[in-house]
């Protein structure tokens, strides 16, 4: 009898073990990007649409054009197809249904083109850039 409550001790304690394991990494996902490709979510909250999004690296011919158009309240994600050789940093350029366009930073430095930025239009002026890049 005592050998049964020792295996389904031993059972409970390999499943919690297994819930936490999985749980922190989980919740640890962000400091390994390595194997993911870069992306950037762009949220337009102005009350115009975004026509043309541009990214690009800095210094160098390497652009990503996306034309789809963003319509104000949405959100897409965008995964652009860039050749990176060292290091270096992305932009993001737009142009709103005004004919306004900013330019920003999706990712402020970067050596393996992986990780991913969230960036929140507003009408005059970008509302929020978080950056998660490596």
């Amino acid at each position: 009898m005592k050998l049964k409550y020792g295996y389904m001790l031993l059972g409970a304690m390999s499943l919690m073990l297994i819930l936490f394991v999985m749980n922190w990494v989980r919740l640890n996902t962000d400091n390994f990007n390595y194997f993911q490709s870069f992306s950037v979510t762009l949220i337009n909250q102005s009350d115009y649409d975004i026509v043309s999004v541009e990214l690009g690296l800095v210094g160098s011919n390497s652009t990503h054009l996306y034309t789809k158009r963003l319509k104000a309240g949405d959100k897409s994600k965008i995964k652009p197809q860039l050749n990176l050789v060292g290091e270096g940093s992305v932009y993001l350029k737009y142009t709103d249904t005004r004919g306004i366009t900013k330019e920003t930073s999706a990712c402020g430095y970067t050596e393996s083109l992986s990780g991913r930025s969230t960036i929140t239009i507003g009408n005059d002026r970008i509302v929020e850039n978080i950056q998660k890049c490596l």
